[in-house]
């Protein structure tokens, strides 16, 4: 796991490793999911992996494609010839 060199690395994440590492996988993943960070979820999402559960992993962290087609999407305006719109600002 990249981050043990690095003193800002949250000590739960470093011992999710320091579980895999040991060959304590499930132990790990449930360490990173109590943790809930974006770190963590990445992390978990190796674990996963790594384990062969990628189904659960994708599930866990998806694709940045993914993620951008869940954000809401914002009101689409009726634009005037000029381009700008023709709604008063709010």
């Amino acid at each position: 796991m990249a981050g043990l060199d690095r003193p800002w690395t949250d000590p739960r994440i470093v011992k999710a490793d320091l579980l895999r590492r040991a060959g304590r996988p499930d132990d790990a993943a449930d360490e990173l999911r109590a943790l809930g960070t974006i770190k963590a979820g990445e992390e978990l999402c190796e674990v996963l992996v790594l384990q062969g559960r990628a189904d659960e992993a994708i599930a866990i962290h998806p694709t940045v494609a993914e993620q951008r087609a869940a954000e809401p999407k914002p009101k689409s305006v009726p634009l005037g010839n000029n381009g700008y719109s023709l709604e008063p600002p709010s």
